[in-house]
């Protein structure tokens, strides 16, 4: 295991279709289980701050549960407003049975 990354979960933890609130280095991330594929975005709606994770998903996108924002869990890409600015993605690998996220710089 690189000293880059950081184990945030175990699959088991995040079942398809649902999603998680970690936090790495400070950063708060919400990682995401679409059909056993894992993604990880910014957990911070940029548009007032929503906690992403605690929102519904609905295939790839995850909505805010504040305000409707939508955002692309693959890209961060805003999908639907009022965000205007994407959310951050981070660089996340399985290794066996563990969900590691590489540390933001």
């Amino acid at each position: 295991m690189s000293e880059d990354f950081v184990k945030v979960a175990d699959t088991k933890d995040i079942p398809s279709s649902q999603m998680k609130s970690v936090e790495v280095s400070g950063e708060k991330i919400c990682v995401v289980n679409v059909e056993g594929k894992y993604y990880a975005i910014g957990n911070v709606c940029t548009h007032v701050g929503g906690p992403l994770a605690e929102g519904t998903l609905e295939g790839y996108e995850v909505e805010c549960p504040w305000h409707g924002s939508k955002f692309d869990v693959r890209t961060g890409e805003v999908t639907r407003p009022p965000a205007r600015r994407p959310e951050s993605t981070y660089e996340l690998k399985i290794d066996g049975d563990s969900i590691l996220i590489r540390k933001p710089k």
